[in-house]
């Protein structure tokens, strides 16, 4: 399970508000793969939401780096298309494949690495790109 903790902080309560969410969602998935099979409906649910709400984020993310002048602007931009490459695979894999759990947690595990070194590595920036 991936945890939130205060070293993810971006010093943006709505950036961080999201994070969460993006992190509970990925927790979600772990939890499926951990218990009893669930209908196929509920992984759709989840991964659906997923792409749904990471584009979301992104952009807004990417907005308030826009705004606050941030340096890394254009490496988080970067950062958010290969990562939603690399979410389009997966979406092609599972339409092909169905809820494979080996499949699944291959996502779950890239998506909480992915999500824990992207905002250790680039998001946290945000916060010396604040307004005083």
């Amino acid at each position: 399970m991936l945890a939130w903790s205060e070293e993810f902080s971006t010093g943006f309560a709505l950036v961080d508000t999201q994070h969460r969410m993006l992190i509970d969602k990925i927790n979600q998935l772990e939890q499926l793969l951990n218990g009893p099979p669930p209908p196929k409906q509920k992984y759709d649910e989840l991964l659906g939401f997923l792409g749904s709400y990471v584009g979301t984020h992104f952009r807004f993310e990417e907005q308030c780096m826009e705004k606050a002048k941030c340096p890394v602007h254009e490496k988080n931009k970067q950062a958010h298309a290969a990562f939603l490459g690399v979410f389009a695979k997966f979406k092609e894999k599972y339409a092909a494949e169905g809820p494979k759990p080996e499949l699944l947690k291959s996502l779950q595990n890239a998506a909480a690495d992915w999500i824990r070194n992207h905002i250790l590595s680039v998001d946290r920036e945000l916060k010396k790109c604040q307004k005083s």
